[in-house]
């Protein structure tokens, strides 16, 4: 079994390389990166290094050629080619190359879903599922890593400010979904699968609880509109496209796009995800 990992220059990425590295010999995995030079690291590591971008569909059927297991690791949005874009040029370039599976990371609930990052992700499934290649999508809920912003607030004295309401998130940190998408690639491609990824339902209340009991540290929680909220991130500053989507995602949050319970993580991982109150505990002590 040959595999082929993207996004390895970014958490989830390599973390899902890390996980894999444990079972699978170095010599069968390949990596994506954009630039011989973002390959050095991986390449002195021995792995084989193939160049290649989302954008290019060319450069993704050569960097595909010869593998027989993709892990598609979603681009980031707001590029200048769109991401939907570079998805399908992805899917494509899969058909081509000869891939016979793929494990794509995709978005909670996301052929239902209405959030902000829906549709990308819609767009993505409906081309894997119609490509004829067997896949396994994993629809990762809410990184908790995500709220790290938030975190570091509420340590500098700012309290917990929030705009999600009462919304339901399965926030879980990035090692979690990182090793439940090696195993993903690991396991048998029997049947065409879509996985719910998602930890323990959880509002902005419950975490910020949460974080007093990983911090020690007693914290205001504020909860704010959503009209209040983007207004605050633009008085401190944040770019307008960073707004946007940073609010966006909030009231999203409210709306309960994430609110998606199931024991889908736990049959990946083999075992619960990794308490919240933990992963803040580490989330801090990353940014001390």
């Amino acid at each position: 079994m040959t595999y082929l990992l993207t996004g390895v220059t970014g958490g989830l990425g390599n973390g899902i390389l890390t996980v894999l590295s444990e079972t699978v010999s170095h010599k069968d995995i390949s990596v994506l990166v954009r630039s011989k030079v973002k390959g050095e690291p991986f390449a002195a590591a021995g792995y084989d290094v193939r160049i290649g971008d989302y954008a290019d569909e060319q450069s993704l059927v050569k960097a595909f050629s010869g593998i027989e297991t993709l892990m598609f690791v979603s681009g980031a949005p707001g590029q200048t080619v769109s991401r939907d874009v570079q998805h399908k040029n992805v899917v494509e370039a899969a058909k081509q190359a000869g891939i016979k599976h793929l494990v794509y990371t995709s978005l909670a609930n996301a052929e239902h879903s209405h959030s902000v990052l829906a549709p990308d992700h819609i767009v993505t499934e409906s081309l894997i599922k119609s490509s004829g290649i067997s896949y396994k999508i994993l629809r990762n809920n809410w990184y908790l890593e995500n709220e790290t912003n938030i975190f570091k607030d509420a340590l500098d004295g700012k309290g917990f400010v929030y705009a999600g309401g009462n919304g339901k998130v399965g926030w879980a940190v990035k090692k979690d979904y990182a090793k439940a998408a090696a195993h993903a690639l690991m396991q048998p491609f029997t049947t065409n699968t879509t996985y719910e990824l998602s930890g323990p339902l959880l509002t902005y209340a419950d975490l910020h609880q949460a974080f007093e009991t990983a911090s020690g540290k007693r914290v205001d929680a504020i909860s704010m509109t959503v009209e209040d909220y983007k207004a605050a991130l633009t008085r401190a500053g944040l770019p307008e496209a960073v707004v946007g989507i940073v609010t966006a995602i909030q009231a999203d949050i409210a709306a309960g796009e994430l609110d998606v319970a199931s024991h889908d993580f736990e049959t990946l991982l083999g075992h619960t995800p990794t308490p919240i109150t933990q992963g803040i505990a580490d989330i801090i002590s990353e940014i001390k």
